[in-house]
């Protein structure tokens, strides 16, 4: 159900944040050696807060009475720290897929983290086999980000980031944190099925909807955390969570950038969707501009359909095709499965772990500059997009100016 503005009627605005503030040291880069990202002017924050969505019921862990307490959300949060001495946890890849949070939603919790675990396992099985070690060595990888840091002064801008399919906790986390380190909060909620029975959520245009209103639901809960300029908000998406993203613009005329990574809306199949979501319609005017990333066509065996998305009237249209480019590419995979040196199996497309990984810093730069010129007072930040994009080898960068048509002249204006 799409929600007016970014009120939530009936929403228990209630927000249990997991841990305490404290101090932070100065800020890690995320990665390092040669296709390492340069970090950003701000130490990078994390937290973790909850809420519940009255309007929805969870047949989980009942209240006192028994009652439906609502859907649970937990928000993921990305923000930029102060860079104050001092000792603070700094977050490993097995923090982001291990949760606490309030005693009424552990059963939640364990739930989503051991789904999460268990892909992890599995992919590991796949390409490392025994997998056990592989997974150790990621979940005690150190990242950029430290829990619960006291929040930098000022307002920034807010980014609202959705997976895709199958998507677990720490995705896209380098990207989180390079946004954070460059002036962005990061939202993220779990790509979370109708029940507890249900857990997983698929990629119809009905389920998609659904994860969007959990993203109304976090917006109305982001309302109460201090610094978040609600003037300034992007919605960004891989895979399927590019159509999450897509319907966030769809429903919010607040949204002035939307960010695609190898988004589903430009694929056959996800194409259908696309015009499937609600509020779709060809020719529809959104006041936004659109970032889209992804892999040539052919490139892992894709193929691409772009009318949906382009038959919508964007304020301007920025896209880098890259050649060679992997799906994962674009996510935490790209950065992670080059710094553990996972083997890249045999493939027809001469992808290698130094393509995803270039693939994946390009992308990550790519974004902040679009964010810096859209959201940030940098138009000439648009000049870094193109060198970004352009500068790459393989890379296919082209920019649409405005795709509406003019608008009519007010009655009884003469034309120049």
């Amino acid at each position: 159900m799409a929600r007016s503005g970014w009120q939530v009627v009936a929403l228990a605005l209630l927000i249990l944040v997991a841990g305490c503030a404290s101090k932070v040291v100065a800020p890690a880069p995320p990665g390092s050696g040669e296709h390492s990202l340069t970090p950003g002017p701000y130490a990078v924050g994390f937290r973790v807060l909850y809420q519940r969505d009255r309007t929805r019921p969870w047949a989980g862990e009942p209240g006192a009475d028994g009652s439906d307490l609502g859907r649970p959300i937990r928000i993921s949060l990305w923000y930029p720290a102060d860079s104050a001495s001092a000792d603070l946890h700094q977050m490993t890849y097995g923090d982001y897929l291990r949760h606490d949070g309030p005693s009424g939603l552990h059963e939640f919790n364990e739930l989503l983290d051991r789904m999460d675990m268990e892909s992890w396992l599995a992919d590991m099985q796949e390409l490392t086999p025994p997998g056990q070690p592989m997974l150790d060595r990621l979940l005690a990888t150190p990242t950029a980000a430290y829990r619960d840091a006291p929040q930098a002064r000022g307002r920034f801008p807010l980014v609202l980031y959705s997976g895709g399919k199958g998507s677990r906790a720490d995705d896209n986390v380098e990207l989180g944190e390079f946004l954070a380190g460059h002036g962005y909060m990061v939202a993220v909620v779990p790509q979370l099925g109708p029940s507890p029975d249900e857990p997983a959520l698929g990629s119809s245009a009905g389920e998609i909807a659904m994860h969007a209103d959990d993203f109304d639901a976090a917006l109305a809960a982001l309302h109460q955390v201090p610094g978040v300029a609600f003037d300034r908000i992007a919605a960004a998406g891989h895979s399927a969570g590019g159509e999450a993203a897509l319907e966030l613009a769809l429903r919010h005329p607040e949204v002035r950038a939307v960010i695609g990574l190898d988004a589903s809306y430009g694929m056959v199949g996800g194409a259908r969707v696309c015009r499937e979501l609600p509020g779709y319609a060809p020719g529809r005017e959104i006041d936004a501009a659109l970032l889209d990333l992804r892999r040539s066509e052919g490139a892992q065996g894709v193929k691409l359909d772009l009318e949906s998305i382009d038959s919508l009237q964007w304020s301007d249209v920025y896209r880098g095709l890259f050649e060679n480019a992997y799906h994962g590419d674009f996510t935490e995979w790209g950065m992670i499965a080059w710094k553990l040196s996972i083997p890249m199996p045999q493939n027809p497309y001469g992808h290698t772990r130094q393509i995803g990984v270039q693939v994946n810093r390009t992308a990550c730069r790519a974004v902040v500059d679009f964010l810096d010129a859209r959201l940030g007072g940098r138009p000439e930040a648009l000049q870094d997009l193109q060198r970004t994009l352009d500068g790459e080898s393989g890379v296919h960068y082209s920019h649409q100016g405005s795709t509406a048509p003019p608008s009519p002249p007010a009655a009884g204006s003469s034309p120049e």
